[in-house]
């Protein structure tokens, strides 16, 4: 079956995670990727450990499959018109730099849609292109703090905690590709591409919008609600005798499912929890309670328990548990692919499934350069100039695995 982008053609320039995940989201679902990186540095991610094999970075790893690899010096005039020759015969360009970065390198959008109308150009910044820090850097840690998600994030009696995935930086990513994608309709009725702009700040209040909600519908400023919800006290993690346990009882149906699990009947007459709102504004109180029956006895217990009762649950799994989930494997949300040379490697599967024109796992992380002869010599160049052109620095060729010692650790 046909990929859903197959014969789509698009340009990556972008580092780390934002850019990239929007890349591999296309090229998992057929695009033809082509990433530009660095000359002999490449994407900053490349030197984040741990390493697959001591040779391919995690981080790198994570959001770079299914894609050719190319090496560009973008500061040399060769290497620009290369880019921007590959850009002027694409469907969709991806970047994540800086605004205003490749505008002083003549590859803005305007030109290029006069060259390529057809051009879709997906631009994610920190801010987006206007306003006043439209030009300023940021990072997942840092739009944590500054769009609102550390200051609901964590204990209500402890510091402001940073979630523990990059949520701004995919974010942004997911928001890139779906931006993409509506672009790419809108073509299909117009024939004319268009600029697609968003920004780790936009994503991230974008996927806050119910604290934005709650905050405009009451006045009151949200904060930390620990390991569940605000409001709900049944709607949290409790620590069993020797494991931590999600409860997620949402409706009243729940509520007796679980004071029937708890054999707390006395519970459901209780005016003090006799309605959701009521249970919200003692709160304290029924966490106290709730957890001091959880406390009693082992997770294996209050599973049977609870779900007995349809109330849902969960062991607050760490990765090395969820990578055997049978449920997990059964989604193919584990595959792995072979790094030439070197070994398997396992990565995330791919989250959208279809039932007719399936994506795939097809490439694995380039190797820095690894494509760019193939690339050039499909634009038409010879081996020569292809020579000349590594000789000047303007490109960089595939040196094959390189083993790595000791680098710095990912941000995270």
């Amino acid at each position: 079956m046909t990929a859903p982008l197959a014969g789509i053609k698009v340009v990556e320039i972008s580092v780390a995670m934002a850019g990239p995940f929007c890349g591999m989201l296309l090229g998992d679902y057929g695009a033809d990727v082509i990433k530009i990186e660095r000359t002999e540095v490449g994407d900053d991610s490349r030197a984040w450990s741990p390493y697959f094999h001591g040779a391919m970075g995690y981080y790198y790893a994570s959001a770079n499959r299914n894609k050719r690899g190319m090496a560009l010096d973008l500061k040399t005039e060769e290497g620009v018109r290369i880019a921007r020759a590959l850009i002027e015969d694409a469907d969709v360009l991806v970047h994540n730099y800086r605004v205003g970065a490749l505008e002083r390198l003549g590859l803005d959008y305007e030109s290029l849609s006069r060259v390529n109308p057809r051009l879709i150009y997906c631009a994610i910044s920190g801010f987006g292109a206007t306003g006043p820090l439209s030009k300023e850097p940021a990072n997942d840690l840092f739009m944590q703090a500054y769009a609102g998600s550390m200051s609901i994030t964590g204990d209500p009696e402890g510091s402001p905690a940073k979630m523990g995935m990059s949520v701004a930086d995919v974010g942004g990513g997911m928001f890139g590709a779906i931006g993409v994608m509506m672009a790419l309709e809108t073509r299909h009725r117009t024939g004319r591409g268009q600029r697609v702009d968003t920004s780790l700040l936009e994503g991230h209040i974008a996927m806050m919008a119910q604290f934005f909600t709650r905050y405009f519908s009451s006045g009151e400023v949200p904060g930390p609600s620990g390991s569940g919800a605000l409001t709900s006290p049944t709607y949290r993690a409790y620590q069993a005798s020797d494991q931590w346990i999600v409860i997620s009882a949402f409706n009243q149906r729940m509520w007796k499912g679980l004071c029937a699990a708890l054999e707390q009947p006395a519970w459901l007459e209780d005016p003090r929890f006799i309605d959701p709102q009521m249970r919200a504004l003692n709160r304290p109180l029924l966490i106290q309670l709730i957890g001091a029956e959880i406390i009693k006895q082992p997770l294996a217990y209050w599973e049977k328990r609870l779900k007995e009762n349809d109330v849902p649950c969960s062991p607050v799994n760490t990765i090395d548990k969820v990578v055997e989930q049978p449920q997990v494997l059964a989604r193919d949300m584990v595959q792995e692919i072979e790094l030439e040379g070197l070994g398997m490697m396992s990565m995330a599967g791919l989250p959208i499934k279809f039932s007719e024109s399936p994506g795939s796992v097809r490439l694995p992380p380039p190797r820095l350069g690894q494509h760019t002869a193939e690339i050039l010599t499909q634009m038409g160049y010879g081996s020569e100039q292809i020579s000349v052109l590594a000789e000047k620095g303007a490109i960089g060729l595939d040196p094959g695995w390189v083993k790595v010692e000791a680098t710095p650790n990912s941000p995270g």
